[in-house]
């Protein structure tokens, strides 16, 4: 920490920093404030000579702000999109929980309702192509030595420089950094009775909107270094020299190597022109001013820092001229003049002076000369019609700004050519991608906040705390963090601490070790992803309605509508065990709803056992209704061969061989069925108990099969086509336990009957 002594060091250090980071920013910091300027202030659109020459002639000056709709567009849209900081361990030997860190992060970010700070450092990126934003410290209360990080817009982004050597797109590689702010005199001295009120270097010079009342105070930060020597111990551990002494005496202590190494203390100071009122140190890695940069480029060494409307400023400048001037011409249309003879209205000069006057009842003119001569009657002038030049100008102009800053008509809610959903969406992400650098840098500017605060979390809630989380007004989750077990809170915090585990230093949910990382985590997606989300969970719940009984939670907690996390809760209750998450479970149930639940659960297996048990029944009514339509099936077919053979004629030997193996085949086949139908009987469902013979059972599908009986006569043609219809031409009855020496060939193929005919046979 930097001594009294060194107080005429640090003020003059601060002044050459300040002094340096004028002189290398300055052209960056000008672009930023007319591009600022110029989208707020509409009357800068103009030249100042320009518009002050138009007022001393009485000509208009018009000024149609078009590009604030498309800073608002981006700046909307990147408020919209609201982003989560999760913390990943980066190393397995880390003991803190990656739950609790992020559980810190909230709380920082809710409590100090840092979105007003990145919003406006977004907004200021876009606008004017930088913004900044601050991490600090505050006591808990008048009363606490506890402290709170919190996170603080800085309105003025020209009152803020880091060192002109960064790199880093959101400045984390600053070695030095100023800002400050603005208080009155009685508040400085309120806070600082011991010290003159007067600003730094006399800003108030250059910032003439200030009173005399009011001093602008500086905060500057440095980071020291300190030279020091870092030990390899034998066990693989560090060891820094300044710290050896702390472990003096331990035979443990063994050294493998050494280097030399640099040890960095960032320090805070705040300063008025002759004193510093205060200094501390920052316990963080980085100087904690957050830089968000707009579109950066770099050409032959010289840095730029763009903004949304840095080239849409000049289409703008020809818009409002090109619309001026059709005002103008407008102006001259309504007041058209008279063309009339000099003579004719000689006399009358008073009336046709005030001739556009609309109270004017009459227009008195002569018609004849002295000398007889006929005047013709005056007459107004042909109506302006308007220049196709200009309106060609202002269309066009009005297309260039939509060009150069690729935001175009479907982005903005007016109608374009598109006529499909489709092409509308996809002209919407044509502008995101041409200004996705926007989002990007803001996104990695708030990781880096992660970061920072990750790295001081540890140093400013190094105590026993309880924290709240409040949500629209209400707390929603309690934070208890280092807790000593023998304290008396535990008790009291029962419920919150019954997943925490004790730390390395015997703490419960111990935040002051570990090592993180930082990730970003969409909290809202960009509004065409939540929209197109939207859509496809709708869509899906229309395919698969069962979707919402395994998943109605998950997929109700993607909505922005009121209460949607607490119906997501509710829906959660009624989930399987199975299905609940294992470190997340639902609210607990009333014990009048889980009794209720229980008595329907079992209601429902009552009723699936005896669905079962009716099944089964069924599926054996449906076996023996199969077995007797099958035996009267071969019954049918076993007259219609008989049938066949009488009709035929074909009695000789090898016709009744041939019909005596199918007939074998037959009669095996229901001598099996008879005995399944046996076994069937005897079974426990059997047809008596059912009510119904099997002998009277008649389906309603279809119809009852009526045996054949044996045809006397019947014509050729006939017989003809019941052979073609006959099942065994169709489908065979070769059986596999059939000799195929028995039946090789089909019926109709037969020598015919008057061959070998055989009358006894």
């Amino acid at each position: 920490m930097a001594k009294k002594t060194d107080k005429k060091d640090i003020l003059q250090s601060m002044r050459d920093f300040r002094k340096r980071a004028e002189d290398y920013w300055h052209d960056i910091y000008e672009q930023a404030a007319d591009d600022i300027e110029f989208c707020v202030n509409k009357e800068s659109q103009w030249d100042e000579a320009a518009r002050k020459s138009r007022a001393d002639a009485g000509r208009p000056c018009v000024s149609i702000n078009k590009i604030a709709s498309f800073v608002h567009q981006q700046t909307n849209a990147l408020r919209a999109n609201k982003m989560t900081l999760n913390a990943i361990p980066v190393d397995d030997s880390d003991v803190g929980k990656a739950e609790m860190q992020d559980a810190m992060l909230e709380y920082v970010l809710k409590s100090s309702r840092a979105d007003i700070a990145t919003d406006w450092a977004g907004g200021r990126a876009i606008m004017g192509g930088f913004g900044f934003y601050r991490v600090t410290t505050e006591y808990e209360n008048e009363l606490s030595f506890n402290q709170d990080i919190k996170v603080k817009r800085i309105e003025n982004p020209q009152s803020t420089y880091l060192s002109p050597e960064i790199k880093c797109p959101f400045g984390s590689d600053a070695t030095e950094a100023i800002t400050g702010e603005w208080m009155s005199k009685a508040d400085f001295k309120r806070q600082f009775p011991n010290h003159e009120a007067v600003s730094v270097d006399d800003i108030t010079e250059a910032m003439d909107w200030q009173s005399e009342d009011t001093v602008f105070v500086a905060e500057y930060y440095r980071v020291e270094y300190v030279q020091d020597t870092l030990y390899l111990l034998d066990d693989g551990t560090t060891l820094l020299k300044s710290k050896v002494n702390e472990y003096e005496g331990d035979p443990d202590l063994v050294i493998a190597d050494e280097r030399k190494t640099q040890t960095k203390t960032i320090m805070w100071y705040k300063c008025s022109r002759d004193a510093i009122l205060e200094q501390t140190e920052i316990k963080a890695d980085f100087i904690p001013i957050i830089l968000v940069v707009g579109d950066e480029q770099w050409v032959k060494n010289k840095r730029y820092w763009n903004s949304l409307i840095t080239n849409a400023k000049d289409p703008q400048i020809i818009y409002n001229y090109a619309r001026t001037a059709q005002l103008e011409q407008l102006q001259k249309a309504g007041n058209r003049p008279w063309v009339a003879d000099g003579e004719s209205i000689e006399g009358y000069e008073s009336y046709w002076a005030d001739a556009n006057n609309p109270n004017m009842i009459f227009l008195p003119y002569k018609s004849v000369g002295e000398n007889g001569q006929q005047y013709a009657p005056p007459f107004m002038a042909t109506p302006y019609q308007g220049s196709p030049d200009l309106m060609r100008e202002v269309l066009t102009s009005a297309d260039e700004i939509k060009g150069t800053t690729n935001i175009h008509d479907a982005s903005l809610g007016a109608q374009g050519n598109e006529t499909s959903g489709k092409a509308i969406m996809a002209r919407q992400r044509q502008s995101d991608q041409g200004n996705f650098h926007f989002l990007d840098n803001f996104k990695r500017a708030y990781e880096h906040l992660g970061r920072v605060l990750l790295s001081m979390i540890p140093h400013y809630y190094d105590t026993p705390r309880v924290l709240r989380i409040t949500q629209d007004d209400e707390v929603y989750k309690t934070l208890v963090v280092n807790m000593p077990p023998d304290s008396p809170l535990v008790s009291k915090y029962e419920k919150e601490l019954k997943d925490a585990e004790l730390g390395i230093n015997g703490l419960y949910n111990d935040v002051t070790v570990g090592k993180y990382d930082i990730r970003i985590a969409a909290g809202a997606d960009y509004n065409t992803q939540r929209e197109e989300a939207r859509e496809v969970l709708i869509e899906l719940g229309r395919a698969y309605p069962q979707l919402m009984e395994i998943s109605g939670d998950l997929i109700i907690r993607a909505f922005d509508f009121p209460d949607a996390d607490k119906i997501a809760d509710r829906l959660k209750m009624l989930l399987p065990p199975q299905l609940k998450d294992e470190d997340g479970e639902a609210p607990p149930m009333p014990p009048e709803l889980q009794q209720q639940i229980q008595q329907m659960q079992q209601q429902m297996q009552q009723a699936e056992q005896a669905l079962q048990q009716m099944s089964q029944e069924l599926s054996d009514k449906s076996a023996d209704r199969e077995l007797e339509l099958l035996k009267a099936e071969i019954k049918q077919d076993t007259d219609i061969e008989v049938a066949k053979i009488r009709e035929s004629g074909r009695t000789d030997q090898e016709e009744v061989k041939a019909f005596s193996g199918v007939l074998q085949t037959i009669l095996d086949r229901t001598a099996d069925l008879q005995q399944a139908m046996a076994e069937m009987q005897n079974a426990p469902q059997d047809w008596s108990t059912q009510g119904e013979d099997i002998d009277s059972y008649t389906s309603n599908d279809e119809p009852e099969q009526m045996p054949v009986e044996p045809m006397q006569q019947m014509p050729t043609d006939d017989m003809q086509m019941m052979e073609q219809q006959d099942p065994a031409n169709e489908q065979g009855f070769l059986m596999p336990e059939q000799p195929q020496g028995e039946f090789e060939q089909p019926m109709a193929d037969m020598p015919p009957p008057d061959e070998g005919y055989d009358e006894q046979t």
